[in-house]
């Protein structure tokens, strides 16, 4: 590199361009064709100076592109000659860049520069911060602060949509002809959600208000639920259940019941009167009871209805107002479930189907008939119980054994899910109304649970809250009635105002932990009392029954809404009541844990469609009493459980 004098020693570089016309205007007169292609194209025409002998100095050759190409860059010999355009290479002097006025971009690069910078604030660099935290915070509100209001924003229209199928992503509802629709759309928005007494959130899976004026409920009218055509004879109920007696008016469900005594007609709108015996099978009385058995069915969860019962006032003395959740497998009055049972040595006749045998998944002796050993000697607590009564011969348990057990042999006719799981029919009472016993007037409900098999004495545990607690000890008790050779029950009695009222329970359980289970009842919106899975622990040791775990339900449940009379609740004192009787019921209403919903008659854990079709008869004919197939053999001692 060459060096220039006086403007320092920075020396020159090597730089190319393009050649233009120009140049070849500037080469000798002299030049011939044959030594264009040799000739020196000068340095760009105002080239800085060079210093010294260098000055001068080109590259004294180059060359054209071939003119045989089939692009030729020239055609010098054509009409109009052009000259080719090709890269000159030229020597650059750096110092004398330094003969020229500084720049901007010089001082800029310069660290030494003084007087640059004007001032030490920059509007241009506040305004790109301005700017860059501008975007930073749009862009956490578009994907933090937007999703978060969104979320709350909709919570409401999400839990309707959570786990219900018939409600699309936008919260709307279609209302389709003829479609049915587990939940009513009429009931107000403020009743689809609440917290549990768990104090968790729960959301509507099911109701009904009955704001259609006119339903019927004859097999096949509606679809959620069925009223029965049959006698509750278990119990001695003096009444005749009639589908005719059901009907919704003015808001309600009203269940009716006549009296053949009354003579004239059109009392009331759902009254039938009159009526005779011999057209009422026989009896003098005539009521109805309405179920959702293999319709509407829910395992776990809460269910609350609000009613009002019969009587012209708290005087009246005999009515028996009752509203249940029963599992799948029993249908009230017919023959059969999965337990069988005896009322008497030999008799079969089965209240609700399932004979009060209840939830039980232990393969013990309280799968046996009777609750005794094989031999008939033991255990003492199932041969004499002081509990008992005279009509059983104080013996503790007149079952006759749980059919489907968890006891049953391979290839058994059992429900499933194996033969290894303990099928039973729990229930549970939202209320049994009646007049009280204890006092003069008023009302009370009995609020209840019924297990089997039996622990010795019928006695439940009840000294700690994980076992039994009451919340409102101004109105409720424990029931005295603890239970008898047929049911075992837990329950508690609660005084009732007389107008309307609305009773509920909430109930859950683990099949897989089932002394996690509890239920907890409630009147008017206050929690009466509560029962958890340890008050139905195993009862072992000498002076027990030798039974297991009970279950708080894990099977599917129906709900049973009637109105009856018997002499075997209370006695009856006719003069203080009046017919027709009207049961109304304003709505049902079933909740269940928000992300843990089961509705449904059919669950896989706890099937039922098949074995019911198999066994139709038992399930559909209230006149079989008795269980006609194949009985499952139980695996502890080698026969078939009757």
């Amino acid at each position: 590199m060459a060096s220039h004098e006086g403007v320092g020693h920075r020396g020159s570089i090597l730089l190319y361009r393009l050649a233009s016309e120009d140049d070849a205007h500037t080469q000798p007169a002299s030049s011939s064709a044959s030594s264009r292609d040799s000739a020196q194209l000068l340095p760009p025409p105002n080239p800085k100076p060079l210093a010294g002998s260098q000055r001068n100095s080109t590259v004294s050759t180059y060359s054209f592109v071939n003119l045989d190409s089939k692009y030729p860059l020239s055609n010098r010999d054509g009409a109009f000659p052009t000259f080719p355009r090709i890269f000159v290479p030229y020597e650059y002097d750096l110092a004398m860049d330094e003969l020229d006025p500084l720049d901007e971009e010089d001082l800029m690069h310069d660290p030494t520069a003084k007087g640059y910078m004007k001032t030490s604030f920059s509007w241009r660099g506040a305004l790109n911060v301005v700017v860059l935290v501008s975007l930073i915070l749009g862009l956490l509100s578009l994907f933090f602060l937007y999703p978060v209001l969104t979320f709350f924003r909709n919570e409401a229209r999400n839990a309707r949509i959570n786990g219900n199928i018939h409600i699309n992503g936008t919260g709307q509802a279609p209302v389709l002809f003829q479609m049915p629709d587990l939940i009513d759309p009429t009931t107000p928005d403020e009743a689809r959600t609440r917290v549990g007494y768990d104090s968790l959130k729960y959301d509507l899976v099911f109701s009904d208000e009955f704001n259609t004026d006119g339903r019927t409920f004859y097999p096949g009218d509606d679809p959620f639920w069925e009223a029965v055509d049959l006698w509750y004879g278990v119990t001695g109920d003096i009444e005749w259940y009639d589908p005719s007696q059901v009907t919704t008016s003015n808001g309600s469900l009203v269940i009716t019941m006549d009296s053949a005594d009354t003579l004239q007609s059109g009392l009331t709108q759902g009254s039938t009167a009159p009526l005779t015996t011999a057209e009422n099978h026989g009896l003098s009385y005539r009521s109805g009871m309405l179920q959702s058995w293999n319709k509407v069915c829910f395992t776990g969860g809460y269910i609350e209805v609000s009613v009002v019962l019969p009587g012209a006032n708290a005087e009246a003395t005999g009515y028996l107002e009752k509203t249940t959740a029963y599992v799948k497998f029993s249908n009230s009055g017919q023959a059969h479930g999965p337990w069988g049972t005896s009322l008497g040595r030999g008799t079969l006749r089965q209240r609700m189907g399932c004979g009060h045998i209840r939830g039980y998944n232990s393969c013990d002796v309280g799968t046996f008939p009777n609750q005794t050993n094989k031999d008939g000697l033991g255990p003492a607590a199932a041969l004499h119980s002081d509990a008992s009564r005279a009509k059983y011969n104080y013996e503790l348990s007149w079952l006759s054994g749980q059919r489907a057990s968890a006891c049953s042999c391979p290839d058994s006719d059992h429900p499933g899910p194996s033969p290894s799981v303990g099928r039973g029919a729990p229930e549970i009472d939202i209320f049994e109304a009646e007049h009280s016993k204890d006092t003069p007037t008023g009302h009370v409900v009995s609020q209840s649970a019924q297990f089997a098999p039996f622990t010795a004495d019928y006695v439940y545990l009840n000294a700690t809250t994980d076992q039994w607690e009451i919340f409102s000890p101004n109105v409720t008790r424990p029931n005295n009635y603890r239970g008898s050779a047929v049911q075992q029950a837990v329950s508690g009695i609660v005084s009732l105002r007389d107008d309307m009222f609305q009773g509920s329970f909430e109930y859950n359980s683990d099949p897989n932990n089932p002394s996690d289970g509890y239920i907890i009842w409630q009147v008017d919106g206050v929690q009466s009392h509560r029962m958890g899975a340890a008050a139905v622990s195993p009862d072992q040791g000498p002076t027990g029954s030798g039974v297991g775990q009970r279950l708080i339900p894990v099977e599917p449940m129906s709900i049973v809404l009637n109105l009856g009379m018997s002499q075997n609740w209370q006695n009856i004192d006719f003069s203080t009541l009046t017919f027709p009787a009207e049961f109304l019921i304003d709505y049902v209403r079933v909740y269940q844990r928000r992300g843990a919903q089961n509705v449904g008659c059919n669950p896989k854990d706890y099937p039922t469609k098949e074995y019911i079709d198999n066994h139709s008869e038992a399930y559909t004919n209230a006149n079989t009493t008795t269980w006609n197939w194949e009985k499952p053999k139980n695996s502890r001692v080698g026969f078939f459980i009757f």
